[in-house]
């Protein structure tokens, strides 16, 4: 996926985002998803951090972009394509 192709996406998720918001005025409902959105925001900017400290080992990052998967509920494969 381009960037570009990125950039339409988060375009059009923002767009959905509102729409959903227009007819779902309870804010409560979107407590959670905003939460959950912070969360990851939070746990990439902290990654982006560590990537770029030159010190921190590379088993630290792996570790970090796991928890950040594994939070999403998305399984990991091993080199052999086992999920982990």
């Amino acid at each position: 996926m381009s960037n570009c192709d990125i950039k339409d996406s988060i375009i059009r998720l923002r767009e959905l985002r509102n729409q959903l918001c227009e007819e779902n005025k309870d804010p409560s409902n979107w407590k959670e998803a905003f939460k959950a959105r912070d969360f990851v925001v939070e746990h990439l900017q902290e990654l982006h951090c560590m990537i770029a400290d030159r010190k921190v080992r590379r088993k630290k990052l792996e570790q970090k972009s796991a928890f950040i998967l594994e939070s999403l509920h998305v399984f990991l494969e091993d080199e052999a394509g086992e999920k982990k």
